[in-house]
C-alpha cells in the first residue's frame, strides 16, 4: 500500500514538488490499542522501486492513533494509510491510496 500525494510540497532544501510518493510503516503498541505510524517519502513510485534515497521532508502529522481490532479491522497497513491520508488532506494535500 502506498500514498500518491499531490500539492505544494516544499522540501527541506528549498526545492518544491507538485507530487510525491509515500509509504506508511505501522507499529502496534504492546497493549494492542494504539498504532504508531511513520511515513517515508520518495519523488515517485519509480524512485522507490529503484532504491533511490528518500526525500528529506518533514511534515508534522499525528503519528499515533487509537485502534480497536474489532471495529478497525485487522489490516494495520490499511488502517494506518487511511489515518495518514486524513492527516495529509487536513493539511491541504490531495492523496490517493494505491497498490491495494
Amino acid at each position: 500500500m502506498a500514498l500518491e500525494i499531490s500539492g505544494n510540497i516544499e522540501l527541506d532544501n528549498g526545492l518544491s514538488l507538485s507530487s510525491m510518493y509515500g509509504r506508511v510503516e505501522p507499529l502496534l503498541s504492546t497493549s494492542g490499542n494504539i498504532v504508531f505510524t511513520n511515513v517515508n517519502y520518495w519523488v515517485s513510485h519509480n524512485d522507490y522501486l529503484q532504491g533511490k534515497s528518500q526525500l528529506s521532508y518533514y511534515l508534522l502529522l499525528k503519528d499515533n492513533f487509537n485502534y480497536d481490532r474489532t471495529t478497525d479491522g485487522s489490516d494495520l497497513l490499511a488502517f494506518s494509510s487511511e489515518k495518514i491520508k486524513e492527516e495529509l488532506e487536513a493539511k491541504g494535500f490531495s492523496v490517493q491510496i494505491t497498490e491495494l
